[in-house]
């Protein structure tokens, strides 16, 4: 929501950063995480140009950031102290307060507690307001103030689940193909942050203000766009199900370590967003009472959803999918959700799933004719057959 105030946050902000970025750079050096020990070296120093609140606010982000940090480092990931240049302020209930029905917000800065500050409501976020209110967070951005809301509900553990099981394949061409035939192609996500790298190159090789004033103004345009187009995608899926619906997705984490990518494909690669979509499936899928289940994402796109046949060579190009041993030819995405909806099954023994022991009762018949051949007893060959 953006606040409609002229009084001026900047001071409040800048004043914010540097304590973030001491409190960072005290743990960093002493190589201190503990959130309570950093506290007591830090708060007497913050204290000299923020209040409590928003002194312990900026402990508590930097203490948050730099636990990140030691997580990459026993990681042996390359990593650097925190620091930002004007970062975002966490607001508590003792910090700010609103009122909903005014549309109205009191904000704590260091001159003071600022009181009757109009924001701008919309109607999408009416939804909202009957729910418990836990946070705020307080943007500086280009000369505007934005203040987010964190909200909570409790929502019921829903039991029931249906029988159907939808994979969904996440890839870069198409951004989404789910095992009931639904298609989300990325062509004009690409051809949008091609046109965006390409125009962010000539300003930044030319260099003057006009060029500079340019890139500020397009700045984080392509990720706002990607944005809405993950949410676009999470809802059409999610309302193309049944209540009860489980959606399966493969496990990604750390795919950008494990993969090797072309000079020409680390670009694009690196700027796959297929965390931010499984995010949004997380939360819609709630609200929508299905259940998210994830698989191993190994060989998906190499193995027939017909036969089980793993081979590289069946996936002949980036659409086409033909399995060498058994010949079935399918969309290769299209392929691989129906691989993944498959693993899933397996792993819990799912009736529908019985089929693929039918090698083994091809065998037992093998071997009822080979006993009856020979005069053997076959009563007991026979007794798992049940004919």
């Amino acid at each position: 929501m953006k606040l409609i105030s002229d009084f001026n946050f900047l001071p409040t902000f800048q004043a914010y950063a540097q304590a973030f970025n001491h409190t960072c750079k005290i743990g960093w050096d002493q190589k201190e995480f503990n959130g309570v020990r950093l506290h007591h070296l830090v708060y007497p120093f913050l204290r000299q140009t923020l209040p409590a609140q928003l002194c312990t606010s900026a402990r508590m982000k930097a203490t948050e950031a730099l636990i990140s940090v030691r997580v990459k480092l026993k990681k042996n990931k390359k990593t650097s102290c925190p620091k930002s240049k004007l970062c975002s302020m966490r607001l508590d209930s003792q910090s700010h307060s609103v009122w909903f029905d005014k549309n109205e917000v009191s904000i704590l800065t260091i001159q003071g507690r600022v009181k009757g500050i109009k924001f701008q409501s919309y109607d999408y976020f009416d939804q909202f307001r009957a729910w418990k209110r836990k946070s705020a967070e307080l943007i500086y951005n280009k000369g505007r103030v934005l203040l987010t809301f964190v909200f909570e509900k409790l929502v019921p553990d829903y039991e029931y689940k249906s029988d159907a099981f939808i994979g969904v394949d996440r890839g870069i061409r198409r951004i989404a193909v789910t095992s009931n035939k639904l298609f989300f192609d990325g062509g004009k996500v690409r051809a949008i942050s091609q046109r965006y790298q390409d125009l962010k190159a000539n300003l930044q090789s030319c260099g003057s203000r006009s060029a500079k004033r340019h890139l500020r103004k397009m700045s984080k345009k392509e990720n706002r766009f990607r944005k809405d187009h993950n949410h676009c995608i999470s809802k059409k899926i999610v309302q193309s199900l049944p209540v009860g619906s489980t959606i399966i997705l493969e496990d990604l984490k750390y795919i950008r370590e494990k993969c090797r990518q072309r000079k020409k494909q680390r670009r694009e690669f690196h700027s796959w967003s297929f965390f931010q979509l499984e995010e949004f499936l997380k939360y819609k899928s709630e609200a929508h009472d299905c259940f998210i289940a994830y698989v191993d994402a190994r060989y998906t796109s190499q193995k027939c959803s017909h036969c089980g046949h793993i081979d590289r060579s069946n996936r002949k190009n980036q659409t086409q999918f033909k399995c060498t041993r058994c010949g079935y030819t399918l969309n290769a995405d299209l392929n691989a959700s129906f691989n993944i909806r498959n693993n899933y099954l397996d792993s819990i023994g799912h009736p529908s799933r019985a089929s693929v022991n039918r090698p083994i009762v091809a065998d037992s018949k093998a071997l009822c004719k080979a006993q009856n051949s020979t005069g053997l007893d076959t009563s007991h060959a026979l007794c798992g057959l049940g004919s």
